[in-house]
């Protein structure tokens, strides 16, 4: 059975930097994508034939640009996978007859809140030697936040992704295993 979990996370204020600077920077990736294929799908509309529509796939490396955004080269580049990835999965349950999804991914306005997606590859679990805790370290080797502080309010197993959340304020980390 698939078993979800939240706690709540207490970043230091270097770490709310980074973190914000990732969850924007999948922004950027996830607008990019929309505004791509709303772009190539009134091109296909117009000029080629009819029930020609613009591709849906999870590239992302078109929208790192020295000049025009330098800051998506300081964020792991898993992340803005992830992002396109969500896209094109957003994108095809849209298409998909059977799914209930009313409309194509729309942009995503800069708030308050948001949220950034790790896969194991970005995040690991340390015991720590003095009280045998476990401490979630974030990041890669070259670019890290270091350990995040959470409340571990219940027992969980490791799991194989999470998700920071931030809103209003509040910052959360989440995971689901199979249990």
């Amino acid at each position: 059975m698939l078993t979800g979990i939240k706690f709540r996370a207490q970043p230091t204020a270097e770490q709310k930097m980074t973190l914000s600077q990732w969850m924007g920077a999948a922004r950027v990736v996830w607008n990019a994508k929309c505004s791509q294929w709303r772009y190539e799908s009134t091109y296909a509309r117009k000029y080629l034939p009819v029930r020609t529509y613009a591709e849906i796939d999870a590239s992302y490396a078109q929208f790192k640009n020295k000049e025009l955004t330098p800051y998506l080269f300081d964020v792991p580049s898993e992340i803005l996978k992830d992002a396109a990835n969500n896209w094109r999965n957003t994108m095809r349950d849209w298409i998909n007859p059977n799914h209930p999804q009313k409309g194509p991914a729309k942009k995503k306005r800069k708030n308050s809140s948001g949220s950034v997606y790790l896969e194991s590859r970005l995040f690991r679990f340390d015991a720590d030697p003095k009280t045998n805790e476990l401490k979630l370290f974030v990041g890669t080797k070259t670019n890290n936040i270091g350990y995040l502080s959470f409340n571990k309010h219940g027992l969980f197993q490791i799991p194989k992704s999470i998700r920071i959340r931030k809103k209003a304020g509040h910052w959360w980390v989440s995971f689901c295993y199979n249990d």
